[in-house]
C-alpha cells in the first residue's frame, strides 16, 4: 500500500471490481453518497498487469467525469481494489509495486470484495460465476475459500468454462468422434475446424467466455451436449453450494454472468439458501477501503 497527501480536499472513497471481463468502479463521499460510477476493460492482472491498469484508469476517468470532476481528483481517491487474480502472490506484488495515482490503494482479491458486499461485513458465503468461478465462506472471522485457482485449471461453470467445453464438443463432432451438436453449426457457420481451432489455440479466458451465452441459447431449443454441460455445472455449483453451508454459513449470495442462467439448474432447496447480494462489489471494495485506511491512520497514531 502506498500513501500520498490528501491535499486540503475532503478524501473521496473509490471501489474496484476487477475480472477477467470487465472493471467496475463507484466513487462515494465520506457520508456513503455514490458520485459516479465507471467502467473499463479486463482488470485481471493474470492476463495483463499493464492492461489491468490501465482499465483502472480508464474506469477511474469516466467515474471522476459522472462525478463533475476532472482527473486532478485521483490524488484524493482512498480505494479499496478487489481484483481477480490476486490470490497469486506474484500478481500481489507486482500490482502492490503500482506507482498509482491515488490518494491510497488498498488492494484484496474480487472474492473478498463481492463476500463484503454482498453481506456488508457480517457472516455469509459468495459464489463468483462470471469469467471464472470463485466462492467463499465468512463465518466468525475464519474465510474459507474454494476454488479461484483460475482457467483453464479451476473453472467449472464459469462463462470461460463453457466455452471451452463449447470449442472441444465442436471439434470432437467435426471430426466424427463426439456427439453431433447444434453448437457445430453455430461456430463453423463461417470456418472450418482446424481455423476454429487456430482462432482458440492461445485465447484468454475472456475469449471463451463470449461463446457461454451461446451454450445456453443451444441448450434453449433442445441441444443434448448444451444440456449436458449446463447439468454438468450446475451439479457442481450444487457441490460447491454444500461445502460452504458446511462451514457454517447460514446464508449466500452468487454474482456474475453466469449466475442467472445456472439458477433454475441448481437443486431447488440449496437455491433457498441464496439471497440477493446487498450491495454491489464495487461497495464491499469501498468498505475494504474504509476499514484498511482507518486501521493504517490508527497505526500511525500508535507510533
Amino acid at each position: 500500500m502506498k500513501t500520498k497527501n490528501l491535499q486540503q480536499h475532503a478524501p473521496l472513497f473509490m471501489g474496484i471490481d476487477g475480472g477477467g471481463s470487465h472493471c467496475r468502479v463507484m466513487i462515494q463521499d465520506e457520508q456513503g453518497k455514490t458520485l459516479g460510477q465507471g467502467k473499463g476493460g479486463p482488470a485481471n492482472p493474470v492476463y495483463g498487469v499493464q492492461q489491468c491498469k490501465d482499465s483502472i484508469i480508464k474506469a477511474t476517468r469516466d467515474a471522476l467525469h459522472e462525478a463533475g470532476l476532472d482527473d486532478n481528483a485521483m490524488t484524493r481517491l482512498v480505494v479499496g481494489g478487489g481484483l481477480a487474480g490476486l490470490h497469486l502472490p506474484q500478481m500481489q506484488e507486482q500490482m502492490q509495486a503500482w506507482q498509482h495515482p491515488f490518494a491510497a490503494l488498498y488492494l484484496t482479491t474480487d472474492l473478498h470484495a463481492a463476500a463484503l458486499g454482498a453481506h456488508q461485513g457480517m457472516d455469509g458465503g459468495v459464489i463468483i460465476l462470471g469469467t471464472g468461478f470463485s466462492s467463499l465462506a465468512a463465518c466468525k472471522g475464519k474465510l474459507t475459500q474454494v476454488g479461484g485457482y483460475g482457467f483453464p485449471i479451476n473453472a467449472t461453470c464459469s462463462g470461460a468454462w463453457f466455452g471451452l467445453e463449447a470449442v472441444k464438443a465442436v471439434l470432437l463432432d467435426a471430426d466424427g468422434v463426439g456427439l453431433s451438436t447444434s453448437l457445430t453449426q453455430a461456430l463453423l457457420e463461417t470456418r472450418c475446424a482446424t481455423e476454429l481451432a487456430e482462432a482458440f489455440m492461445h485465447a484468454t479466458a475472456t475469449d471463451y467466455a463470449k461463446l457461454a451465452p451461446l451454450v445456453f441459447e443451444q441448450a434453449d431449443v433442445g441441444d443434448k451436449v448444451s444440456l449436458g454441460l449446463i447439468q454438468q455445472g450446475a451439479a457442481f455449483i450444487n457441490q460447491v453450494i454444500r461445502r460452504l453451508l458446511a462451514c457454517g454459513v447460514t446464508r449466500l449470495a452468487m454474482i456474475g454472468g453466469i449466475t442467472e442462467r445456472i439458477k433454475p439448474w441448481l437443486d431447488p432447496q440449496l437455491v433457498m439458501t441464496v439471497g440477493p447480494a446487498l450491495a454491489s462489489p464495487q461497495q464491499g471494495a469501498i468498505l475494504f477501503a474504509q476499514q484498511s485506511h482507518k486501521q493504517m491512520n490508527k497505526s500511525k497514531e500508535q507510533r
